[in-house]
């Protein structure tokens, strides 16, 4: 596959802006392979493309063409005010009992690809992208209008919170893209043993 169709595609997954730098990282390629390719791809896009390369401040995105706004226009109104579909409930309640978390984290957990799905639930208001990065990703979590569609105070009130939060098939799972560092887990042993 040649180097513009995999930018294309990593950026119409992230939906969100991406530098070159990353991209070219993403991509597994040299930074100047990976801005001729946006250079190709943008091209490409111009011949005749619903969606075109929007460049700013060296970050680079994947948007529609403002020819096809009203027509977005009624496909982002469906989807707030659509009902939530099972996927997007399954991955609201991860967030909601492990977040904040990243997007590999919840596809770990999920075991599917969850990127439209945060889109989705962030475009409903009730996910939110956060400041802290962790594995070099951002991270999501609900937001205070999830927990006012509930009726909670914080999401210690969800039901039995404590014992689904700290869940160790989870924990698991997670700790398969945590590795922890050998002497970490050397003192975690330790520590198992003598609790034996």
């Amino acid at each position: 596959m040649e180097l513009q169709h995999i930018i294309e595609a990593i950026l119409f997954a992230a939906a969100r802006p991406l530098s070159a730098r990353k991209l070219a990282e993403l991509a597994d390629a040299k930074q100047d392979d990976a801005k001729e390719a946006l250079r190709i791809l943008g091209e490409r896009l111009e011949q005749g493309s619903g969606v075109m390369l929007q460049e700013y401040d060296n970050e680079f995105e994947l948007v529609t063409r403002p020819e096809a706004a009203e027509a977005v226009k009624k496909v982002a109104k469906d989807e707030e005010y659509g009902e939530l579909t099972r996927a997007s409930l399954e991955a609201l309640t991860i967030l909601a009992y492990r977040g904040p978390m990243t997007r590999p984290e919840l596809e770990q957990i999920r075991g599917v690809q969850s990127a439209l799905i945060l889109r989705n639930l962030m475009i409903k208001g009730l996910v939110e992208l956060k400041e802290d990065e962790r594995l070099g990703q951002p991270t999501f979590a609900v937001t205070f209008d999830f927990l006012k569609h509930l009726g909670l105070r914080s999401v210690n009130d969800l039901p039995d919170y404590d014992k689904l939060r700290g869940h160790a098939a989870i924990s698991d799972m997670l700790d398969q893209l945590n590795p922890k560092p050998a002497d970490e887990k050397a003192s975690e042993e330790i520590k198992n043993n003598l609790d034996v």
